[in-house]
């Protein structure tokens, strides 16, 4: 901490017109460098961080029951879809190919597409498989 003394000379305005103008008083002022303490100047704010938590809390909530529970639910049902495959099923791919299953490979199936017609597919690209009187089983309809 460190004090500066300020001296200034200023003319004293005379009592009487006889009085002298070279008489002058000096005024003195102390200034003081010391900042005050932080502590004092910022009071800390009550339960902030608090509702911050729990806003942070009920967003991840609400993205957890939006965006990824249903893409988890329907990567199960894509997975089941796929290992459900036997021949004999009605199935329509993702390029909107319609066909019956012949023959069931380990990561991929043969499709009839047209009598005597057989093309190789990817289990990946099977979107929903058909029942008996033509309606899709597919579990992801948006």
């Amino acid at each position: 901490m460190s004090t500066y003394i300020i001296a200034t000379a200023a003319p004293v305005a005379a009592a009487t017109p006889a009085a002298a103008p070279a008489e002058a008083a000096i005024q003195t002022t102390t200034q003081s460098t010391e900042q005050p303490s932080t502590c004092e100047a910022a009071p800390a704010a009550e339960g902030g961080s608090t509702s911050m938590i729990f806003s942070f809390l009920l967003i991840g909530v609400i993205f957890y029951f939006l965006m990824i529970r249903p893409q988890m639910k329907q990567q199960k049902a894509q997975k089941a879809r796929q290992e459900g495959m036997k021949v004999g099923d009605k199935i329509i791919t993702n390029a909107g190919i319609h066909g019956i299953i012949r023959e069931v490979l380990e990561q991929a199936v043969r499709v009839e597409v047209a009598p005597n017609v057989l093309i190789k597919i990817e289990k990946s690209c099977v979107t929903s498989t058909l029942d008996k009187a033509g309606n899709s089983t597919a579990t992801d309809k948006k």
